[in-house]
C-alpha cells in the first residue's frame, strides 16, 4: 500500500524539464572530423541547464555558455584544451568539473550563485594560466576582503571584474595578506566560528530584499528623528522671550511714517527688503539663517551697487553701516529691522541708465526670442528703475488710478494703473 501511494505522490509531483545542450548544434557538417577540427563553439542563450556529448570535440579552446539555465559545469571535464570559459548569467552555484581545464587563460562567471569563497578559491587555484576572472555579482563578491583575498590566492591574475589589477595594488595586497593571515590565527585560538551576514549567504534577489529592508529601517529612523528635531525647534520657540528690539514700536513707526512723507528714497520699503533678501542668502552659505561679521563688507558692495536693483543705495559709510549691524552672527529679521535705521538715497544716474539699458536690451532679446513672459518681468524692472531715477527726490511718483482704490506708495500694480505718459505699443501688447 505504501509502495503505491509513493508512486502516487512521485507522479502527481511535476518533474523538473531537463533540456541538454549539445556542441552539435554549432557546427553544420555533423562528423567526428568537423567535431575534432572545431575549436569554438557559441551556445549562449538557449535556456539549457546540462551538458552532455562533448566528446568528441577534443580540442575546443574557446566556449560560449552564457545566458543560460545551468547550476553546474559538469560536462566538459575532457575537453582540457579549453582556455577561454564563458559561464556568465547562469545559476552556477558550484565549480566542480573545471579541474581538468588546466589551460584556462579565462573565466567569466558574474551574475551566478557561488558561495563560499575559500572553496572556490582552492579549485581555481589549479589553473596557473587564469588571467582573467569575473565573479561580480556572486554571493561570494559580498564576503569581506573579497577582492584582496582573491589577488593573494591568484597572484598571476591580470584582470579581475573588468577591473586592470595593477602591480601596486599586488604590492599592497602582499603587505595586507600578511596582517590578515596573523589576524585570523588569533581569532581562531579564542573565537567561535564567525557567522556569515545574510547579504553573503543569500542570492541576488534576496540581497535585494535586505537592502530595501535597511532602507527602510533608515528612512523610518530618519522620520523619528526629524521628529524629535521638531518637537525640540517646537520647545525652542515656545520658550523664546519676546525681543522688543526687533520689532518697531509705536514711537519708531511714527518715525518711519514721517521719512516715508519727507523723503521716500530714504526709506526701504517691505517689498525692496524682499529683494534684498536673496542677496543676504547669497552671503549664507550654510544656510543658518545669519551671517557673520566678516561678510558685511560684500555685503556692503553689493547694496551700494544696487545688485537688488530697487534703485536705492545706502547713504551711510560702511563704518555706520557695521556699526548698525553689530549684532554677531547677524540673523535675517535683526538685518531687516536695522535697515529702518539706515538712510538711502536714489542711485546714481548713470549707474541707474546703465542698469535700464541692461534690462531693456534683455527684454528685447527675450521678446525676439518669443519669450513674452520673461520679457515682460524685464521690462517692468527697466520702468521701476526709470521710476526711480526720474521721480523728485521728496515726492512719490505721480500715478493715476482708474478707480477710487486706496493707492500703495510701495509697489507699482500695471494692471490697475497707468502713467501719465502711456506705455510705447509693445509695452501695451505685453501688458494685454
Amino acid at each position: 500500500m505504501d509502495q503505491v501511494f509513493n508512486h502516487l505522490i512521485k507522479r502527481a509531483t511535476p518533474q523538473p524539464i531537463v533540456k541538454v545542450g549539445t556542441p552539435w548544434q554549432c557546427i553544420p557538417i555533423k562528423n567526428d572530423k568537423q567535431a575534432r577540427d572545431t575549436t569554438e563553439v557559441h551556445m549562449a542563450n538557449q535556456g539549457f541547464n546540462e551538458l552532455a556529448q562533448f566528446d568528441k570535440f577534443m580540442n575546443l579552446e574557446v566556449v560560449w555558455l552564457n545566458e543560460n539555465q545551468l547550476t553546474s559545469v559538469k560536462g566538459i571535464e575532457q575537453n582540457f584544451r579549453i582556455k577561454h570559459l564563458y559561464l556568465q548569467k547562469n545559476k552556477i552555484s558550484t565549480l566542480e568539473g573545471l579541474q581538468n581545464l588546466k589551460h584556462l587563460e579565462t573565466l567569466s562567471l558574474f551574475n551566478n550563485e557561488l558561495r563560499d569563497l575559500e572553496k572556490n578559491l582552492l579549485i581555481l587555484k589549479e589553473f596557473p594560466g587564469l588571467t582573467t576572472l569575473d565573479l561580480f555579482n556572486n554571493p561570494v563578491a559580498e564576503e569581506p576582503y573579497y577582492r584582496n583575498r582573491v589577488i593573494s590566492a591568484l597572484p598571476q591574475l591580470q584582470l579581475l571584474d573588468r577591473s586592470i589589477i595593477t602591480v601596486q595594488e599586488k604590492i599592497k595586497v602582499e603587505a595586507w595578506y600578511k596582517d590578515f593571515k596573523a589576524e585570523v590565527k588569533i581569532k581562531k585560538k579564542g573565537q567561535k566560528k564567525q557567522k556569515l551576514l545574510p547579504s553573503q549567504i543569500f542570492s541576488a534577489g534576496e540581497k535585494i530584499l535586505y537592502k530595501e529592508v535597511d532602507e527602510i529601517k533608515a528612512k523610518r529612523e530618519q522620520e523619528k528623528a526629524d521628529e524629535i528635531e521638531r518637537e525640540r525647534t517646537r520647545i525652542k520657540l515656545k520658550e523664546k522671550t519676546f525681543d522688543p528690539n526687533k520689532f518697531p514700536t509705536n514711537e519708531l513707526k511714527e518715525q518711519l511714517r514721517q521719512r516715508l512723507h519727507d523723503n521716500p528714497m530714504s526709506l526701504v520699503n517691505e517689498w525692496e527688503k524682499g529683494k534684498l533678501k536673496k542677496i543676504f542668502k547669497s552671503y549664507d552659505k550654510e544656510k543658518k539663517g545669519s551671517i557673520t561679521q566678516d561678510k558685511l563688507q560684500g555685503l556692503y558692495g553689493d547694496l551700494m551697487n544696487d545688485i537688488a536693483n530697487i534703485g536705492k543705495v545706502p547713504a551711510v559709510s560702511f563704518e555706520k553701516f557695521k556699526e548698525t549691524m553689530s549684532e554677531d552672527p547677524l540673523p535675517w529679521d535683526s538685518f531687516c529691522f536695522q535697515l529702518n535705521h539706515i538712510d538711502f538715497q536714489r542711485a546714481p544716474e548713470d549707474l541707474l541708465q546703465k542698469k535700464i539699458d541692461e534690462k531693456y536690451k534683455e527684454f528685447n532679446r527675450r521678446l525676439n526670442a518669443g519669450k513674452k513672459a520673461e520679457a515682460k518681468e524685464f521690462m517692468i524692472e527697466a520702468v521701476r528703475l526709470e521710476a526711480a531715477r526720474d521721480k523728485d527726490e521728496h515726492k512719490l511718483p505721480e500715478i493715476v488710478p482708474e478707480d477710487n482704490t486706496k493707492i500703495r506708495s510701495d509697489c507699482f500694480d500695471f494692471s490697475r494703473y497707468k502713467y501719465k505718459q502711456n506705455f510705447t505699443d509693445t509695452a501695451k501688447y505685453l501688458l494685454q
